[in-house]
């Protein structure tokens, strides 16, 4: 079996809380006049077969773009608990997630990730940067659904532990090492805003 691209539904995880950023709604926070959620969203897109946003709030903005947008059901469960909704919503054999405010995903992870898990026994593929896994950007087979909301069920919240649960693969993404940054901060977003697209960095937490 190969993996084609329209055999995967991309979710943009966009549902966090957002403490260290005064509360605010992160991937709406804007980079260079764009929400950052834009940016990932026109990495993500033609990476992908159909797209699916999770949230939990400011709804009508995500739906501007035609897409499905899910909400978590039960509330403070994490990335896991944005995953669960969408992956429940997806229709593709494989779901891709990111998160709503890593504006530099690469443009061919997806592909670099399915030829990772394809002809696997595992059901989750993720990058690893060189210096440590980044289980937030996850390849997973939609089969899996049901396990995770049993781990969530139990209790579960921590990514990395149901990612290894799944017999996860690692694909090595040193050469994008500094595509996985994230916005934590109002600190994160000026350095974004005024550093040269390859050359910035934000401090990683």
């Amino acid at each position: 079996m190969t993996i084609q691209r329209t055999d995967i539904t991309g979710v943009i995880l966009c549902g966090g809380s957002a403490r260290r950023f005064d509360g605010r709604d992160k991937p709406l926070a804007l980079l260079r006049g764009s929400m950052l959620v834009e940016h990932v969203r026109e990495r993500l897109a033609p990476q992908v077969g159909a797209v699916v946003i999770s949230c939990n709030r400011n709804m009508d903005v995500y739906r501007r773009w035609g897409d499905t947008v899910v909400t978590d059901a039960v509330p403070e469960r994490g990335p896991l608990g944005g995953l669960l909704p969408a992956m429940q919503a997806a229709t593709t054999p494989f779901v891709f997630a990111c998160p709503g405010d890593a504006p530099l995903l690469p443009p061919t992870l997806i592909e670099r990730l399915a030829r990772t898990l394809d002809g696997r026994t595992a059901d989750v593929a993720y990058p690893h940067d060189g210096e440590r896994p980044q289980h937030l950007f996850l390849l997973v087979r939609r089969a899996a659904t049901e396990r995770l909301r049993q781990y969530l069920d139990a209790g579960g919240r921590a990514v990395h532990e149901w990612a290894e649960r799944m017999h996860a693969v690692r694909l090595d993404a040193r050469s994008d090492r500094d595509a996985f940054v994230n916005v934590n901060s109002a600190a994160d977003l000026a350095q974004l805003n005024t550093t040269p697209v390859r050359q910035r960095r934000p401090h990683r937490r």
